[in-house]
């Protein structure tokens, strides 16, 4: 060894009566572990401390040893309906390996390929056991999914923590004790599910599974299967140079539709220079609320709502418009079911820039209906509740307002033809025809 040292006066022999201490229990080197040991941990590990979740069969009985004892196969009518997370199987594997040589461990994407059986043989070693995890857990039987949209399961499969050795071979168990570091193969239950191992697992895909359940419950989202808002999870094991270059790389970001709401833009005040050189590039923040919301409207017709109309919830919607365009006028369709046609309760006014107001009164969505002397308690009201509204929205472009004829059908369907714009006029409103 290397290094300065100094010379000291070697210790007397102990007399009669004293004594050594008592020799302390280091714990075992670690061993440094072939492509084969990796293969052999993971069938093991995955083989023994695992089974199927066959509801007549106890005590519950690995996979290995199922293979080992010969039993025969079994059907999706044994099974129970217990589902495993993905992420505590991440864990256990982790939590027996904790103690091991590195190069014991495959990496979490290796992990992921096994237990799906597409983890490819090595080049330079011929291996020992190809089985992989479907071997012992057929597709067909222990599905792979997401559990009600969340985080990742397999079906019908249990955690067994203190698994019988009884039919294994000693030189496997060695073998198992040597790479591992474990002295015997019983496992703290709740330790072994909710170990941390710090790398960046499936507990992230939940976090985000999550988000976007809950944003799409909400109304917030859309539930197109696309991923919403990235979720950035920093790893306590990344270094400080991984981390720069992982934030530095731009994620797509699928914006929204319009949010009700409001939010204070953002400002940025811009100053220019006649420098030309080097210059700091400043990125623009995420559009508010309020910025998105114009970026949609100007691409596409605005229909507001006001009263009782906009207290709709799902069903008939009041208010949905088509909207036609020939060579000198406009046509309009608007959906009004349950609206009173009467004189003096129902009103649409043109006005020359184009903006369509409809006034009325909705007779539906009450709570209790009369009807051949019958009073009927309504269980579900979907419909506009009863009172005044207003539906207004512009067309393509400005109109002659005193040109204006519509229709208000029995079928609830208001229908109106406008003349495009000769000259300024003022406003006009609707005229039944017969």
């Amino acid at each position: 060894m290397e290094g300065d040292f100094t010379l000291m006066d070697q210790p007397s022999p102990p007399s009669q009566g004293d004594c050594y201490p008592d020799p302390v229990n280091l714990p075992k080197a670690r061993v440094g572990a072939s492509t084969n040991d990796q293969r052999f941990l993971l069938v093991f590990i995955l083989g023994t401390y695992f089974g199927p979740d066959l509801r007549e069969e106890i005590p519950r009985k690995s996979a290995l040893q199922r293979v080992c004892m010969g039993l025969p196969p079994y059907s999706a009518d044994e099974l129970g309906g217990s589902v495993f997370k993905l992420s505590e199987i991440e864990s256990i594997y982790y939590f027996v390996l904790r103690n091991s040589h590195p190069s014991a461990r495959v990496k979490l994407q290796s992990l992921y390929k096994f237990l799906q059986g597409h983890l490819a043989p090595p080049v330079k070693e011929n291996l020992e056991d190809v089985r992989q995890f479907t071997a012992f857990f057929p597709p067909h039987l222990h599905r792979q999914s997401r559990y009600k949209g969340t985080y990742k399961v397999i079906e019908s499969m249990v955690f067994i923590d203190d698994p019988d050795v009884a039919y294994m071979k000693e030189d496997d168990i060695e073998r198992f004790k040597r790479l591992s570091g474990l002295p015997d193969l019983a496992l703290d239950r709740e330790e072994a599910r909710n170990y941390s191992h710090g790398q960046r697992n499936d507990r992230d895909d939940e976090r985000q599974a999550r988000f976007q359940a809950m944003a799409v419950a909400q109304g917030h989202l859309q539930d197109t299967g696309a991923r919403a808002h990235p979720l950035v999870v920093m790893d306590a094991s990344v270094d400080k140079r991984k981390r720069r270059k992982r934030d530095s790389q731009l994620d797509v970001l699928s914006l929204p539709s319009p949010l009700p709401g409001t939010q204070k833009e953002e400002k940025a005040e811009w100053t220019s220079s006649g420098k030309v050189g080097p210059a700091l590039l400043l990125l623009p923040s995420l559009p508010s609320l309020d910025q998105w919301n114009t970026v949609i409207n100007a691409t596409k017709p605005v229909i507001t709502f006001t009263g009782t109309a906009a207290a709709r919830n799902a069903g008939p919607l009041i208010g949905l418009v088509d909207i036609g365009i020939s060579e000198d006028a406009y046509l309009f369709r608007t959906a009004l079911p349950g609206v009173r046609k009467e004189e003096g309760e129902f009103k649409c006014e043109v006005e020359c820039d184009g903006k369509v107001m409809i006034k009325g009164t909705t007779t539906t969505g009450e709570t209790r209906v009369v009807r051949n002397n019958a009073v009927f308690l309504m269980q579900t009201q979907y419909l506009c509740p009863p009172g005044p509204f207003t539906v207004s929205f512009s067309l393509p472009g400005p109109v002659e307002p005193n040109q204006f004829t519509g229709t208000f059908g029995s079928d609830g369907i208001l229908e109106g033809i406008v003349m495009k714009q000769r000259h300024r006029s003022g406003a006009a409103a609707l005229i039944f025809e017969p």
